[in-house]
């Protein structure tokens, strides 16, 4: 009985996941199915399938890292390795798979049929008696600048997708906000006895009622087209306009006689007569588009983030790679810094640029030799010269990409110190960003905290006194007494 070839995918979109699997299973394979480069690894060490297909982006562990992972093991070099990529499009993007070692490279979407033709071609012995050892890449470090030239050129496009989005909805405003100006409002009018005594033709427009289905009719009729929450927040607005207030405007959430749902922006003020308040008067303004606009945005600004988010964690794991005794480093050092700026009050906008910073702080890393960044023994002068570069180089890094957040300065800036005895520019004081200064404070505490390859870990007691005994000095004031509070009073902890 002939047994099921297995086969191991690999995909951080648990839709992609489902359809490709389903195909798969529908052709008569066994699969196995991972969501990233390094539980793939794991599972096909544990049981080597008879073939893997693998997206590139990913975090944790991207389709390039384990790939190089994957024709690096004796045990998993000989079984195909198929990219199945919609991301990594381009020509050089197949090249620099090949040369890693990939068997195919495979743009997303193709037909079932011509994929199955494609995988079943792959397996059979024929095929496997024509692989070929794979193009050799030449030293560690030219993988890493290729690897880190790919990984940035899909970040900066993030990016750019990012700022095409925000110019598209600055034209939308602009479009909704002409048309809203010149379309008719409605208008109407209610007496202090809370009936309604008047209501513009426009509301067949708004509503698809006519004004006659209104007036005369107490204002309690809204009930029947407004949310309740609404509702309750047009009869509270409607008895401050008749203790003499004017309501600024306010939205309100309709549903139409067709029970399609509308976005209303409406004001008030009273109506005065011989000093007294015969009624009320408000204006009311279609904004369904606009909301409609505003959620759209909300949506693709989501989905940006989510495509920024993945690709900062695989830089995060490329540096990761470089230098394991300092695994889980960044992330340490981000969390850190994001709790500090909490506490400190910070607007939730710098906070998240400084978690996204702290995660990628190090990215410089990627230019240093890696027997140095593990060397174990005391690095001389000139090693420690060229670590001093990660800061420089992570800045060049990180420049010329467009982004919400001085990510560039931050990186730059987290070895500076307060005095001007920092590097790599010796800034001072105010020269240095408050976000780079909570980072260095973040770096100082989790690095004297964790174990090096040069010194065991000296404990988080000794770390908090080196900030304390330098606190104004080395350390922002202010930053270090938050810091110490957290561990002392809000009994912080790293993961």
């Amino acid at each position: 009985m002939t047994m099921k070839k297995r086969v191991l995918i690999v995909d951080d979109y648990s839709t992609n996941l489902y359809m490709l699997e389903t195909i798969l299973k529908g052709y008569g394979f066994e699969v196995i199915s991972a969501e990233n480069g390094k539980e793939a690894l794991d599972k096909a060490r544990l049981n080597p399938p008879d073939l893997i297909v693998t997206d590139i982006l990913m975090p944790v562990m991207d389709g390039y890292a384990l790939c190089r992972e994957w024709k690096s093991d004796d045990r998993l070099k000989h079984i195909p390795l198929v990219f199945y990529t919609a991301t990594y499009t381009e020509a050089k993007d197949e090249e620099f798979a090949l040369n890693l070692g990939a068997d195919l490279f495979i743009l997303k979407p193709q037909e079932p049929d011509i994929l199955m033709n494609i995988l079943q071609e792959v397996l059979q012995e024929e095929y496997a008696a024509k692989q070929v050892t794979a193009k050799p890449l030449g030293e560690e470090m030219e993988f890493f600048r290729r690897h880190n030239e790919v990984l940035f050129g899909k970040l900066e496009k993030k990016m750019l997708d990012l700022e095409t989005a925000n110019k598209k909805l600055g034209i939308s405003e602009e479009r909704y906000r002409l048309s809203f100006e010149n379309a008719s409002d409605v208008v109407s009018t209610i007496g202090t006895d809370l009936i309604i005594s008047n209501m513009s033709p426009s509301i067949q427009r708004l509503m698809g009622l006519k004004p006659q289905d209104f007036i005369g009719q107490s204002v309690t009729i809204l009930e029947r087209f407004l949310t309740l929450e609404s509702f309750e927040h047009i009869m509270a607005n409607i008895h401050r306009i008749l203790q003499g207030e004017t309501i600024p405007s306010a939205t309100y959430q309709f549903v139409t006689k067709k029970g399609t749902a509308l976005y209303s922006e409406m004001s008030g003020s009273p109506i005065i007569r011989d000093g007294k308040i015969v009624g009320l008067i408000s204006v009311a303004r279609d904004i369904t588009e606009r909301k409609q606009a505003e959620e759209q945005l909300q949506e693709t600004l989501a989905n940006l983030r989510k495509a920024v988010s993945t690709t900062i964690q695989v830089i995060v794991s490329t540096v990761e790679v470089r230098d394991p005794y300092t695994a889980g480093h960044q992330l340490r050092v981000a969390d850190l810094a994001r709790a500090v700026a909490t506490e400190m009050g910070l607007p939730q906008d710098t906070i998240e640029g400084i978690n996204i910073a702290g995660s990628i702080h190090d990215l410089g890393k990627l230019s240093i030799p890696a027997e140095i960044l593990s060397k174990p023994g005391k690095l001389s002068d000139d090693e420690f010269t060229l670590i001093k570069e990660h800061a420089r180089k992570g800045y060049e890094m990180l420049k010329d990409i467009e982004s919400p957040w001085p990510l560039a300065e931050i990186v730059y800036q987290h070895h500076e110190r307060m005095d001007g005895s920092g590097y790599p520019r010796n800034l001072k004081g105010d020269e240095i960003l408050m976000e780079a200064r909570i980072m260095a404070i973040a770096d100082v505490v989790e690095a004297m905290a964790s174990h090096r390859p040069y010194r065991p870990a000296l404990g988080i007691d000794v770390a908090l006194k080196e900030i304390e005994n330098h606190r104004g000095v080395l350390y922002d004031a202010d930053v270090v007494d938050t810091c110490l509070r957290l561990f002392h009073e809000k009994e912080y902890e790293f993961e």
